[in-house]
């Protein structure tokens, strides 16, 4: 009676911890990127939780293409900013807060931040003609309708070295050939992978826009990180509601029509129950959370740790004379086999290197632990034997079909297994990572659509420059852009984006200093006085060049500004390291990652390009762990059968069943990646544990074997193949290919398993 309590209640209990102690997540960049080195890695934590994951880029589009009325925006601004847990929102374009740098900031640094090739630049200003040059920009500039800027700055600054750096910027970014639209960025306080805030932040955007634009003038959309979160955490939420409706009702289904009795459906869910929820907190415990990618492939588990029940049930049910208990401890040894068989397909995945597959593997491991010691030692006193043992129809047929044409069932194994091994040498590997989410086109096609908007900056693709301290990198970074301006002159890359003219060295802002108060002599000074007066410009006012020594200007002091917009998602600080990120126009990938591949502190990087390299890296290990994989089993099996005729027998139909499907996808030209080969991994260690109980036949009864392994099959099928009803084109392949492989995998034991040889090998 205490142990009906203990396994009644136990679901009950673990819900409650499961519910109050686990944290569960769900943005696929925890689930699938992983940095190989530590700059990497920290601009996928960057990406994760910095600035770069808490900005929304917004595009207001008129419908009528006339141009976004200001007010409208002005509006829309403050009424953004009032949302909860937003902190800022602001209009990207550069030029008008460089306006407000210039006159607040940058005038006092004119002296240290004008170059970055100070003795070139000064040379060609104090020559006879550079000043001349000068004095009538300078005039032009005070009697444009700018000269309300520029007045001020030319009191301290009369050389304008202020607007050195700013003069090109204006071309650097797109110019926009309609004002059709305008572009917002909001900032959020929480991180982008905080969706359920995120969640709310979109739907107040939504919500205030909406109720400003009741002529439904303007169209609003939005990308982001925060955007990819909240919609990959819906599409991956909804997922785990279908596979579990779908996976749950097809089992309950299968089992009143296998058992025909509530109460052992009943029992056996609950056992999943204990299982699932143990596996959850164990998983939690040792990553700290839980992915909702990691449950909804968990929940195929069912189909697995299900197949250990089953078996128990059905050969209770198919002897009156023995008690359960004798009749499990019977079977227990091609039970206790069959577990550890399919612990090795999972735990291959744990070292796979694909982070994801790291919480699957002790998510599976624990839970397939769980069943085995449930059934073994409390399901003996809870098995009720039914009247009505199970009988599935067509199954005694099949066996006797099977070792009818035995001979001729190998003869088309033979054929087949020649026909199967010249499509293999024209699979076709996966080379895009982003082929494994069409299911997120859409938002990647509005992503490039706002960001073409903003500048010509080709998204995913800069130069990383790196330093142990802010001051090195901004020195290496100095590097780099000499290295680009080459480029640049090759025609290689038509522009880039780097933290001049807003930021520089202090080595290099002293050395500016440096340089211009050498060429601040007085016959430079006379030149420059004498330039003034043939341009009518008051030398009172403007012929004394008094730059002051000021302390270089700082990232912190920038920070305090609103120029911190501009940079805070280009540069990223940790206690020993920081890194600089350098934007890139239309460019020559190969040519810019070969001028750098010498380079210790900085080097081309692509996202895209390195999805695609983990793809192969996860590809080539995948490859290798299912050798190893199926090579583990084998020596197992070698070890308990003594006898490589068994052994091969044993792992034959897993083997064919999975070569079948490797041959049928060369022969389709499907794309294979690495997840279609982590499947094939699951259907050999899925299948062969068909071929162990058909191999033992521990219950004396073939028929009673086969009929439970009918049901564990079944079972199996359908909770792989409810993952066909997801969204995740990941999960669907894991469907296809497992779902079919443990079908051909059952049907192919009795062919070519000869069961009867090999019973007195077993008993001894």
């Amino acid at each position: 009676m205490l142990l009906r309590i203990l396994f009644y209640g136990l679901p009950l209990l673990l819900a409650a911890l499961t519910y109050n102690g686990v944290s569960f997540k769900t943005d696929l960049s925890t689930f699938i990127v992983s940095g190989k080195n530590a700059d990497e890695a920290l601009l996928a934590h960057a990406m994760q939780s910095g600035n770069l994951s808490r900005r929304y880029l917004i595009a207001i589009t008129s419908n009528t293409n006339q141009a976004v009325e200001p007010q409208f925006i002005q509006q829309l601004i403050a009424q953004l900013k009032r949302i909860d847990k937003v902190t800022d929102v602001w209009n990207p374009e550069q030029k008008k807060q460089a306006l407000n740098a210039l006159q607040t900031l940058y005038v006092n640094h004119a002296n240290s931040i004008y170059s970055l090739h100070p003795e070139d630049d000064l040379n060609t200003l104090f020559s006879t003609q550079g000043l001349h040059q000068k004095a009538h920009f300078l005039k032009q500039a005070l009697l444009s309708p700018q000269a309300s800027l520029i007045k001020p700055i030319a009191l301290q600054d009369p050389l304008l070295l202020t607007l050195n750096g700013f003069q090109g910027l204006a071309k650097k970014f797109k110019a926009q050939p309609t004002t059709s639209y305008q572009n917002l960025i909001l900032e959020t306080r929480p991180s982008g992978m905080d969706t359920a805030a995120q969640k709310a932040i979109q739907q107040a955007i939504l919500a205030r826009f909406k109720a400003l634009n009741a002529n439904q003038n303007y169209q609003l959309e939005m990308t982001g990180v925060p955007v990819f979160a909240v919609t990959t955490q819906g599409l991956i939420q909804g997922d785990i509601i279908k596979i579990s409706v779908v996976s749950s009702l097809a089992l309950m289904l299968l089992f009143l029509w296998a058992f025909r009795s509530l109460f052992q459906m009943f029992q056996v869910f609950t056992l999943l129950a204990i299982v699932i929820l143990s596996a959850i907190l164990i998983t939690a415990s040792i990553f700290g959370y839980i992915h909702g990618m990691t449950i909804a492939i968990g929940a195929t588990l069912v189909g697995i740790c299900i197949d250990y029940p089953i078996h128990a049930l059905v050969h209770a049910q198919q002897s009156s004379q023995q008690p359960p208990r004798s009749i499990i401890v019977q079977i227990w040894p091609s039970m206790l086999l069959g577990g550890v068989t399919t612990m090795i397909g999972y735990l291959a995945l744990g070292v796979s290197g694909y982070p994801g597959f790291q919480q699957v593997a002790v998510f599976a491991a624990s839970g397939i632990v769980i069943a085995l010691l449930i059934t073994r030692f409390m399901l003996p006193a809870l098995v009720i034997q039914s009247a009505q043992p199970v009988r599935i129809v067509g199954i005694q047929s099949w066996i006797h079909l099977c070792q009818r044409y035995r001979k001729i069932g190998w003869t088309m194994i033979a054929v087949f297994l020649m026909v199967a091994i010249w499509p293999l040498s024209h699979l076709q590997w996966m080379q895009d990572m982003q082929q494994l989410t069409p299911e997120l086109d859409d938002l990647k096609q509005q992503d490039r659509r706002i960001r073409a908007r903003m500048t010509s900056i080709e998204p995913g693709r800069f130069i990383l420059v790196s330093g142990d301290t802010t001051e090195l990198a901004l020195r290496h970074a100095e590097q780099v852009y000499k290295r680009l301006d080459q480029l640049k002159q090759q025609q290689a890359l038509s522009e880039y984006f780097g933290l001049f003219p807003w930021l520089l060295s202090s080595q290099q802002q002293r050395l500016n200093q440096k340089t211009l108060k050498a060429k601040l002599t007085p016959t430079n000074i006379k030149h420059w006085q004498d330039a003034l007066q043939q341009e009518g410009l008051s030398v009172t006012k403007l012929g004394h060049l008094n730059y002051p020594s000021n302390p270089p200007l700082t990232l912190d002091v920038i920070f305090k500004t609103p120029v911190k917009h501009l940079l805070d998602s280009r540069i990223m600080q940790q206690a020993d390291k920081t890194i600089i990120l350098i934007g890139l126009s239309q460019h020559t990938p190969e040519i810019v990652r070969q001028a750098f591949s010498d380079w210790s502190h900085a080097r081309y990087f692509s996202q895209r390009d390195l999805l695609n390299a983990m793809l192969n890296d996860y590809t080539q290990m995948a490859k290798k762990l299912l050798l190893a994989g199926v090579g583990l089993i084998m020596l197992l099996m070698l070890h308990r059968y003594r006898s490589l005729t068994m052994t091969v027998s044993t792992l034959l139909p897993a083997l064919l069943a999975a070569l079948f499907i490797l041959s049928s996808w060369a022969i389709a030209g499907v794309a294979i990646s690495f997840l279609h080969l982590v499947a094939f991994l699951l259907v050999v260690a899925i299948c062969v544990d068909y071929g162990i109980f058909y191999q033992e036949n521990r219950g004396g009864n073939i028929l009673v074997t086969y009929q439970a392994m009918t049901v564990s099959m079944l079972t199996s099928a359908l909770a792989f193949g409810s993952l066909l009803a997801a969204e995740s084109t990941s999960l669907k392949i894991l469907a296809g290919v497992v779902s079919l492989g443990v079908l051909i995998g059952f049907m192919l034991c009795p062919l070519i398993i000869q069961q009867a040889e090999n019973t007195d090998k077993l008993k001894n």
